[in-house]
């Protein structure tokens, strides 16, 4: 990431002018076409690891300096990292229009295409409905097409999958409190 001569950088702009123009300017590019990714592990730490060096960078923190991820999220006001959810909701988005067949039937048609070919040796490669599985949690991919053929279902059940994973994430960390005592 190039800023140019350092106006984004420079002293006299709040810091929410600077997270305003870093959401508007950067993150899209980043998100660029993130609905065809295959999200893996490597993917995502990548993702993280970029959130936190643009946060760092807003706030001139050195990577000499000692400063701890929940440290910069904490004075960049931010509960959390934002970018891999929001790549998360924009690919479940894609994905139930592509399901009910709003991006036209060749892209339904390339989604659950099969193509016979022999099996390749070692461990099955991640596949991109595996993340839509992984998401939803749901078996299939006949349940996932069910419940994408409804949008106010799918969004509905999207929002309360995302509402359960934050109950679960707050009951974790409340778990891991008590174990400090």
């Amino acid at each position: 990431m190039h800023f140019g001569n350092k106006e984004f950088l420079r002293g006299n702009i709040s810091l929410k002018v600077k997270k305003r123009m870093l959401h508007c300017y950067v993150f899209p590019v980043l998100k660029y076409s993130c609905e065809s990714w295959t999200m893996n592990k490597d993917l995502v730490r990548r993702i993280n690891a970029f959130e936190q060096w643009c946060y760092r960078r807003l706030l001139k923190i050195k990577w000499t300096d000692n400063i701890s991820n929940e440290e910069v999220l904490r004075r960049i006001k931010e509960d959390e990292m934002c970018m891999y959810k929001s790549i998360q909701k924009q690919k479940m988005a894609f994905t139930g229009d592509v399901l009910r067949g709003s991006s036209g039937k060749d892209a339904v048609q390339i989604l659950e295409g099969k193509l016979e070919a022999n099996t390749a040796q070692g461990r099955p490669r991640r596949m991109w409905l595996d993340d839509i599985k992984e998401w939803t949690q749901l078996k299939t991919y006949e349940e996932i097409k069910n419940l994408a053929q409804d949008r106010h279902l799918w969004r509905a059940e999207l929002a309360l999958r995302h509402v359960n994973l934050l109950f679960q994430k707050m009951t974790t960390d409340d778990d891991d409190d008590d174990d400090d005592i």
